[in-house]
């Protein structure tokens, strides 16, 4: 059913896929204001980039495109973390000694305080001796505990008189800023050289996120349409949440195609929503 799904609509590939994918990613006004925030922090070495968005909003798809970017510097060492919730102050060192591909002394005997030390040492090791860019990359930040971020405060304290030896760029929910802004962080706030709230898309941006997706699937824009009223419709229900455009263009992709229609329009992404308990 797949490929005769594909081949109604004449498609290589499914255009609404809501994995992270940079090959579908739809760059918005914002996005690419925040991917330039984001590069020219680390141009400067400033330390601390963060990032705040609602879940869905791209955040892990820009993160990806930050490190497609980085990985091309041979001058820079990149680590990242898709996951810091840790069991403890001893496991997430051991996360970040990983990210960096950290060799650790005293295997079989560790300790937060030998970790620690292996971190640190590499840090100014590679950042200050080699002169190496590092960059700690952390999706999901909203799921830090205190510990951590204040581990992440003493790794920004790593500096010389005009440069910072790690960079950071946090990707977090709106949850991260009500844990940041408290009286206990007001050191890691002051170490944030930029930040940047990514909003949900307008409805133009709903729109050629739409006709985007289909051409890098293959479409030639002849093939499927959704009318102006259905894109109306979508990015009322999505509230502008590129995933959530996603799923409900996705819907009403299978929707036209149970019913051989090439045509999306209100009531087909009407009738989606209504059906969909859950999205």
């Amino acid at each position: 059913m797949r490929l005769n799904y594909l081949d109604f609509f004449g498609l290589q590939e499914d255009p609404f896929q809501t994995s992270p994918s940079t090959k579908y990613f739809y760059s918005s006004r914002e996005h690419q204001e925040c991917l330039a925030r984001i590069l020219l922090t680390l141009e400067l070495n400033n330390g601390l980039f963060v990032a705040i968005g609602d879940a869905g909003t791209g955040k892990t798809t820009l993160a990806s495109l930050v490190m497609r970017d980085l990985l091309q510097d041979d001058n820079t060492i990149l680590a990242l973390i898709r996951q810091p919730r840790a069991r403890s102050e001893f496991a997430f060192l051991q996360k970040l000694n990983d990210a960096f591909g950290v060799n650790v002394a005293g295997a079989g005997r560790l300790s937060t305080l030998i970790l620690e030390n292996s971190l640190f040492n590499f840090v100014q090791e590679k950042g200050l001796q080699d002169g190496k860019r590092l960059v700690l990359i952390v999706d999901e930040a909203q799921e830090m505990t205190p510990t951590q971020l204040l581990r992440i405060r003493e790794l920004l304290n790593l500096e010389t008189e005009n440069r910072k030896l790690i960079n950071m760029i946090f990707f977090g929910q709106l949850e991260f800023l009500s844990k940041i802004r408290t009286k206990r962080f007001k050191n890691l706030r002051q170490r944030v050289a930029m930040s940047y709230m990514l909003n949900p898309l307008n409805l133009g941006d709903t729109g050629e996120l739409i006709k985007h997706r289909l051409r890098v699937a293959g479409s030639d824009g002849n093939g499927i349409v959704y009318t102006r009223d259905a894109i109306r419709v979508i990015h009322e229900e999505s509230m502008g949440l590129p995933r959530d455009i996603c799923k409900l263009c996705a819907a009403a992709l299978l929707s036209a195609f149970t019913s051989r229609a090439n045509v999306i329009d209100e009531d087909t992404v009407r009738a989606e929503v209504e059906s969909m308990p859950i999205r």
